[in-house]
């Protein structure tokens, strides 16, 4: 298991240059992490969806909105 003393050192930098999008000119950080999760689950509900013809799953995707679609599907 690599421990802190087998990893080489880390410089970090700052770019305090304000943002223009937005009053306080603050800027996001750390939702790298998470911008990915949405897309992923949206398109395993529509691969698991496909067979019953759904293209579109409007979003937030709740399970009473996907069960209105599944229900619409088989009718």
């Amino acid at each position: 298991m690599p421990r802190a003393g087998d990893l080489s050192a880390i410089h970090c930098d700052s770019n305090p240059v304000p943002t223009k999008t937005n009053p306080l000119g603050v800027k996001g950080a750390g939702e790298a992490g998470s911008v990915g999760a949405l897309p992923a689950v949206g398109n395993a509900l529509a691969d698991a969806l496909s067979p019953l013809g759904i293209r579109d799953i409007p979003m937030p995707a709740t399970p009473e909105r996907l069960w209105r679609l599944i229900r619409a599907a088989r009718s």
